[in-house]
């Protein structure tokens, strides 16, 4: 198997090349990304293992024809656990000295993480498979653009662990949806029209509203409240400003509106959502 020894010191001593016979493998010494395809990695289906470095989960989990959320967990080095059985995962894997070097830069203290689980933006698929692509193609150079792609996405993965999730959204590469996507994120709680949006780039409504949906899949209105949410997510972490208040802050208008976009879209209610991550 290409690359088993830098496999090995990130999975652990104990791993057989037959263990991932069902899994697809893309590696540098300090960053692998392991996707099961054709059935259960063998190494994760046994109970109570471990691994020498952060073990990073990130699992979908469709609610409907348009929406999947995707949630994240991490599990410090050493730490026994068991895996969930699936496929519909990937599973990262981070050099611990590598890690906590990064981590350090957010933080004084790194927390022992048993499972700790935490949101995740779903553009960072695009950096993994960007990172998946790049690894299967054995470019020349492909060393150096690997070490810098698994540098971004630790860095991603450290800030959503500290609920930085929408501050790593994806940029549209057409510049009058990247610049209605900052105009948004810079004015999210202000009354913002689509036809405002337009007249920044000098376009008609019907032509933006495509050019939007086409670059992101949802509609800019749709956007909008998903940036709101965000930020609410948030202040209802810190507990310290009542669901009314955020509620205006984000730009809702009432509270009751608030309440009603929180649960259709996370699924829970802003209370819960506040004891679920604070209490």
């Amino acid at each position: 198997m290409k690359d088993f020894g830098p496999i090995k010191n990130l999975i652990g001593s104990k791993l057989t090349e037959a263990d991932l016979a069902c899994v697809d493998c893309y590696v540098r010494p300090q960053l692998g990304i392991f996707i099961p395809t054709a059935g259960e990695c063998g190494y994760a289906a046994k109970q109570g293992h471990s691994h020498p470095s952060y073990m990073i989960v990130i699992s979908f989990e469709h609610m409907s024809d348009r929406q999947t959320r995707y949630l994240a967990s991490i599990t410090s080095p050493h730490i026994p656990h068991s895996d969930k059985a699936g496929l519909n995962y990937y599973c990262l894997l981070i050099e611990k000295c590598y890690f906590e070097k990064r981590y350090l830069m957010y933080a004084e203290n790194i927390p022992a993480f048993d499972g700790h689980q935490f949101e995740i933006c779903s553009d960072i698929l695009k950096a993994l498979n960007t990172f998946v692509f790049e690894y299967s193609k054995s470019m020349p150079n492909s060393d150096i653009t690997l070490d810098a792609q698994a540098e971004i996405i630790t860095h991603w993965i450290i800030r959503s662990i500290m609920g930085e999730t929408f501050d790593m959204r994806a940029v549209s590469s057409d510049y009058s949806v990247a610049r209605a996507q900052h105009y948004i994120e810079q004015h999210y709680s202000e009354n913002i029209t689509v036809s405002k949006l337009a007249a920044l780039s000098y376009v008609s409504c019907s032509c933006f509203n495509r050019k939007f949906k086409k670059e992101t899949g949802i509609t800019p209105i749709e956007y909008l409240i998903e940036i709101r949410l965000e930020r609410a997510k948030t202040m209802l972490k810190r507990k310290t400003i009542s669901v009314t208040e955020i509620a205006m802050k984000c730009g809702f208008g009432s509270s009751a509106h608030f309440s009603s976009c929180f649960q259709n879209r996370v699924g829970i209610s802003p209370t819960e959502y506040r004891d679920k991550y604070i209490g």
